[in-house]
């Protein structure tokens, strides 16, 4: 019997894919390669992890936070449509794709972590569980499973977080960057678990229906 996932914001992907419409047919005209498309999100989170750090300073350069967080999110939805609507999407590409993805986490936590009043053994604490979370959901595609991106704090739940928790920094102080990873931590670690049974139910009823398969031979 199939569990009920909770998928976060990655279920709205189609709406949101819908939305970028109009900047993909544009970005197909003007030949831009995927790959370029892919960096763009990477430098997004690294200025997002460089406005983090100033926000120690400024507080009000927190309010750069949530446009250069949905700016990561729109790149990573677009290269994915340009390479399909252009017929450039390969292995290479998904390799560089979930690389930058990575690099991008590691700014942006690496951000928190040099920011000034914030503990950084929490931003640490929270970049190795998005790391184990992602490696998790690409295992599972690596041993025969489908690719893990939902859970309760996905890549796109926690730009969102970002962006919307920003104001509170303005008004608090940078101190409030730990309430959000105090959030951030139990969030990513049910993430986790989430990913890890679901891959693991997939794969226990791949191996079932195999074994069901297997000829019995007659003595």
């Amino acid at each position: 019997m199939a569990t009920k996932r909770y998928g976060g914001i990655y279920a709205i992907k189609p709406w949101w894919q819908h939305r970028l419409a109009g900047i993909e047919n544009v970005l197909v005209k003007h030949h831009v390669h995927p790959d370029t498309i892919t960096f763009a999100g990477v430098i997004c989170a690294g200025l997002l992890g460089a406005a983090l750090v100033a926000s120690g300073r400024w507080p009000l350069l927190a309010l750069a936070v949530p446009p250069l967080a949905i700016g990561r999110l729109a790149a990573n939805a677009l290269d994915g449509l340009v390479a399909r609507h252009t017929g450039l999407a390969r292995p290479r590409g998904e390799l560089f794709n979930e690389c930058c993805d990575r690099i991008s986490d590691a700014l942006i936590f690496i951000g928190l972590a040099f920011t000034p009043q914030v503990i950084a053994s929490l931003a640490w604490g929270a970049l190795v569980l998005a790391l184990l979370s992602s490696y998790v959901g690409i295992t599972s595609k690596a041993i025969g499973g489908k690719r893990q991106f939902g859970g309760l704090l996905a890549k796109a739940d926690r730009m969102i977080c970002l962006a919307f928790f920003s104001p509170v920094v303005i008004w608090k102080g940078p101190v409030a960057w730990n309430w959000l990873l105090l959030a951030f931590i139990p969030a990513l670690f049910i993430t986790l678990i989430q990913r890890y049974r679901w891959t693991s139910n997939e794969l226990k009823q791949v191996e079932e229906r195999k074994d069901s398969d297997e000829p019995i031979l007659a003595d």
